[in-house]
């Protein structure tokens, strides 16, 4: 029995090494092949040009449009994602790139809000009346400020959210000591990391998944780093998993929530929780191999993470088309 137990644990032991060494692997390539384009998109848009970096799809209406922003990762690849699925809906989107891409900076600290700005003011200038934003993780957490900030955003869909402005990040090992976003020349107010040096690799070794929960958990968050959801004027989609394992997204949208109740917010707010889908709450066009190496919620139950991801897809495209 000793000898099999030991055996089993060997095993496992090499399991997790594949699993690192692949999802390295497959993460480096992923940005390379982000950053290389090759975009299937209507139309390439660009910092010189229009003041953002987009890729714009054309689902050949001109009343609702929705700009979509990846997260962490940075990079097109999630946006483009979302605002393909968003047109093979019918609806058109722009996905917006925030860092990591050809003109943007490198990294996750001071991202420009005006590049939120700069779209509107494209998408409107295209003869499009009504404008949502789609964000995943990072991304849902520049959605909502950019929402409470332009009036002319008038519907939310928040993937994994976050209630505040967190601290950016200098590649992927360390905090950069500044704010993920800027506006107008200033960073906005955040709330800082307590872990000061990150080791992804050990925290692969120790769970066997991608899990950073320890990261982004315990924080002293500053009332000054919420975000003021109670100034969108349009009804928001809150989109979250108990599975999550990069931040406790139920429990933020749960915060979410409750300040829009304690505000008195006069629009319609919908939050979807689901069990088993991982931090990934997107439709998958590739990779979902990948998946299941980086999340063993993933792994265990396959079926009902691609039942869970096919539903909170179509229940955002609903909400945009039937509830704004």
């Amino acid at each position: 029995m000793g000898m099999k137990e030991n055996r089993e644990k060997i095993k496992l032991r090499r399991w997790v090494r594949v699993l690192i060494v692949l999802a390295i692997l497959a993460l480096v390539i992923g940005i390379v092949k982000a950053k290389a384009g090759g975009s299937d998109a209507d139309r390439v848009l660009t910092i010189a040009a229009q003041g953002f970096e987009g890729h714009y799809y054309d689902a050949g209406e001109r009343e609702k449009v929705v700009i979509t922003f990846s997260g962490s990762e940075g990079g097109s690849r999630a946006s483009d994602t979302m605002a393909w699925y968003y047109k093979q809906n019918g609806v058109s989107a722009l996905g917006v790139t925030l860092f990591a891409g050809e003109e943007t900076g490198k990294y996750l600290d001071r991202v420009p809000l005006e590049y939120a700005e700069n779209a509107i003011t494209w998408l409107k200038a295209q003869g499009y009346e009504k404008i949502a934003v789609d964000g995943i993780s990072k991304g849902s957490e520049y959605a909502l400020l950019a929402a409470s900030q332009f009036p002319e955003i008038s519907c939310v869909v928040a993937r994994v959210p976050s209630y505040f402005v967190s601290e950016g990040m200098i590649g992927r090992d360390a905090p950069s000591g500044t704010s993920c976003w800027s506006y107008r020349g200033e960073e906005l107010c955040y709330t800082p990391y307590v872990v000061r040096d990150f080791d992804v690799i050990q925290q692969l070794r120790r769970y066997g998944e991608f899990n950073i929960l320890s990261y982004n958990t315990g924080k002293d968050v500053t009332e000054e780093s919420i975000i003021p959801v109670e100034n969108i004027r349009g009804p928001i989609l809150l989109v979250s998993t108990e599975a999550d394992t990069v931040w406790p997204s139920s429990q933020q949208a749960g915060q979410i929530v409750s300040r829009l109740e304690e505000y008195g917010f006069s629009y319609e707010v919908k939050s979807l929780t689901y069990e088993h889908v991982s931090h990934f709450a997107i439709p998958m066009r590739r990779n979902t191999w990948l998946l299941k190496l980086l999340f063993r919620s993933e792994r265990q139950f396959p079926e009902a993470c691609a039942a869970e991801r096919a539903d909170l897809s179509q229940q955002a495209v609903a909400f945009i088309r039937d509830n704004w």
